[in-house]
């Protein structure tokens, strides 16, 4: 089995194709050709070759997801922690360790990318990724409300990318943990934790003004901050104060975090805009 580093830096991309020859969108593009997944929208020629690589790019972006934030996010509902933030909240000058048994988090992700030429909408292409962590005796420090750092223990992530229903990538890896994993900013575990988004116009706090940009809670339920341009969500996200791209591409299915016997239910729609007080 694979080992990689679990660090900040480490990317879904990292998981599935650290071990490839060439770059994670020539092994898209190479399965898109392979499988003739266009071709029931376009004939083979120049415009289909120049589609396959325009799919490959924006699933891509997806790949772009930290694993440090996907493992993160998955213990938001785990009561220890969740007690742990609530009493750092009541004593902000005390950390407290919860130590984590085994146990699976689950991570998926089902965009699509609708293919247009000259303007005419030709299909939609499902892409749909997959992580389950495995970890053993990690042990999470709570601080002021927030999942601040990931110490020791042993994490496994299974990963998996299809697009049009098609395998396109499939690997386990070890996620060596260096000692300790510092999340900057923090996760916040307890309502009453700061929030951490870019420092740039945020709104924290009652209805949000529609009509201008401005970071809203992400409505896909992915990360902490969307940016909201005042007439659509964007590609831009925001998660324990970093920056990255998540595009939007026709209806998404909000990810659903699995912890043990917990499975939240994925809600399916396209987003609408944040609530107005105003109108």
């Amino acid at each position: 089995m694979m080992t990689t580093a679990l660090n900040e830096s480490a990317t879904l991309r990292d998981l599935l194709f650290a071990d490839t020859d060439g770059t994670s969108v020539d092994a898209v593009a190479g399965s898109l050709r392979d499988h003739g997944t266009v071709g029931p929208f376009l004939a083979v020629g120049p415009a289909r070759t120049a589609a396959e690589d325009e799919i490959a790019s924006a699933t891509d972006k997806l790949l772009g997801l930290s694993l440090v934030d996907l493992l993160s996010a998955g213990w938001r509902k785990y009561d220890a922690l969740k007690q742990a933030a609530q009493r750092t909240l009541a004593a902000p000058t005390s950390d407290e360790k919860v130590v984590l048994a085994t146990h699976q988090i689950r991570s998926a992700h089902h965009p699509s990318v609708e293919l247009y030429v000259d303007g005419r909408s030709m299909g939609t292409i499902e892409v749909n990724v997959c992580v389950a962590f495995t970890v053993t005796g990690v042990r999470a420090v709570i601080s002021r409300g927030r999942l601040t750092k990931i110490e020791t223990g042993s994490c496994t992530a299974l990963g998996s990318l299809a697009v049009a229903g098609v395998e396109v990538a499939k690997r386990q890896r070890s996620l060596d943990l260096p000692g300790a994993v510092r999340l900057r900013g923090g996760i916040p575990l307890a309502h009453g934790a700061a929030n951490t988004a870019p420092t740039e116009a945020l709104v924290t706090g009652g209805q949000p003004d529609s009509r201008t940009g401005n970071w809203h809670p992400d409505p896909t339920g992915r990360y902490e901050f969307r940016w909201w341009d005042g007439s659509h969500w964007t590609e831009r996200v925001a998660a324990n104060g970093r920056t990255s791209t998540d595009p939007l591409a026709g209806p998404l299915a909000m990810t659903g975090y699995v912890e043990e016997d917990v499975r939240p239910s994925p809600v399916a729609g396209v987003l609408g805009p944040p609530r107005d007080r105003r109108r």
